[in-house]
């Protein structure tokens, strides 16, 4: 996997382009769906029902949160998704705002841990700030957590690894003009589904085919 140490992004390129595009498009989102959260100092769970959450429904929402939190890192936006089937009327910002006091939730350790996770299964940045913006990480707290990523990933080394592990070879270059042209654009479209600059896939195939090459000679 291609945690290398390198930028994400190289200068200039297509890549900065369309993430500087990604970027301004997104900060005018609300960052996170998460309540601010307020100091406070006591550490029981139901010490924070509101009016429209007695402290029963309180604490049934706030086990049921809880539950799903012990198996992985949720965003406020997936835990709303998750347990509004069960607890319909429930008002879910006074349970999200105390989960966060406890530091039982945090947006922000859930996207750097999203993103590491997609960057391990060979996904692309344009892929996994989408992927972001679904679970509600949106605009400075999604481009923070994009930052911390691509500070120990190379995306061009990521998408020449992903091409390899799906083509395996070059382009046959003994193929028509037209079957090399149809060829190269399935594996571009391959790495463009997965979240890929252009530049990078440019990188990618061209890579492929030099590797090839040398091996030949």
């Amino acid at each position: 996997m291609s945690f290398s140490g390198k930028r994400g992004v190289r200068g200039g390129g297509e890549s900065s382009r369309l993430l500087t595009t990604a970027i301004s498009s997104t900060n005018a989102s609300t960052a996170s769906d998460c309540p601010k959260s307020v100091a406070t100092s006591s550490p029981s769970a139901t010490d924070s029902p509101s009016r429209s959450n007695p402290p029963d429904t309180f604490q049934a929402l706030f086990n049921h949160a809880l539950d799903l939190l012990s198996r992985r890192e949720h965003s406020c936006e997936e835990l709303r998704q998750k347990l509004t089937p069960r607890h319909p009327e429930a008002d879910f910002d006074g349970v999200l705002l105390r989960l966060q006091e406890l530091n039982y939730q945090s947006d922000q350790r859930f996207a750097e841990v999203f993103c590491r996770s997609r960057v391990y299964r060979g996904q692309g940045p344009m892929r996994i700030r989408q992927e972001l913006q679904l679970r509600g990480i949106r605009g400075a707290q999604a481009q923070e957590a994009m930052d911390r990523v691509q500070e120990d990933v190379d995306w061009f080394e990521l998408a020449h690894e992903q091409l390899v592990r799906k083509f395996r070879t070059p382009i046959d270059v003994s193929l028509p003009r037209e079957q090399k042209l149809k060829e190269r654009a399935r594996r571009q479209r391959y790495l463009s589904y997965r979240g890929f600059f252009g530049d990078a896939i440019q990188y990618a195939i061209e890579a492929l085919n030099s590797q090839a090459h040398a091996a030949q000679d």
